[in-house]
C-alpha cells in the first residue's frame, strides 16, 4: 500500500456493521421512487376509504360511512406505524452521515 492509500483509509471513519449493511443496501438501490409513485401509492390507502364514506353519505347509510372511517382510521394508524418502524432506519442513517462530515472536517483542518 502507498502512504496515499494508507492516509485514504485511515480518514475513513468507523462504521459499525449496521451501519455497513445500510451504506451497501442503500448504495445498490440505484433507481428512486418518483413523486407521482409514491403519491399514487399513498392515495391507495385512503381513496377507498373516502370512497366507501361518500357512498354512506350519498345513500344516507350511517352503517357505510361508520365503516368508511373506521378504514380511514385504521389507513392513517398503519401510516403512522410504518414511520415509527422506519425511524431506526433513519436514525442510522443520520449516524452515518455524522460521522461522515466529522471526517471530512477533520481531513479539512488538516489540509
Amino acid at each position: 500500500m502507498s502512504i496515499e492509500d494508507i492516509d485514504a483509509l485511515a480518514a475513513l471513519p468507523d462504521f459499525t456493521a449496521e451501519e455497513r449493511s445500510y451504506i451497501f443496501a442503500v448504495g445498490a438501490h440505484d433507481n428512486q421512487d418518483s413523486g407521482l409513485y409514491r403519491t399514487l401509492s399513498g392515495a391507495a390507502y385512503f381513496l377507498p376509504s373516502i370512497a366507501i364514506g361518500c357512498y354512506g353519505l350519498w345513500d344516507g347509510s350511517f352503517k357505510m360511512l361508520g365503516i368508511g372511517f373506521l378504514t380511514l382510521n385504521v389507513s392513517l394508524i398503519w401510516g403512522f406505524y410504518t414511520e415509527w418502524r422506519s425511524a431506526h432506519v433513519e436514525q442510522t442513517g443520520r449516524a452515518i452521515f455524522a460521522k461522515l462530515r466529522q471526517a471530512m472536517e477533520n481531513r479539512s483542518t488538516a489540509d
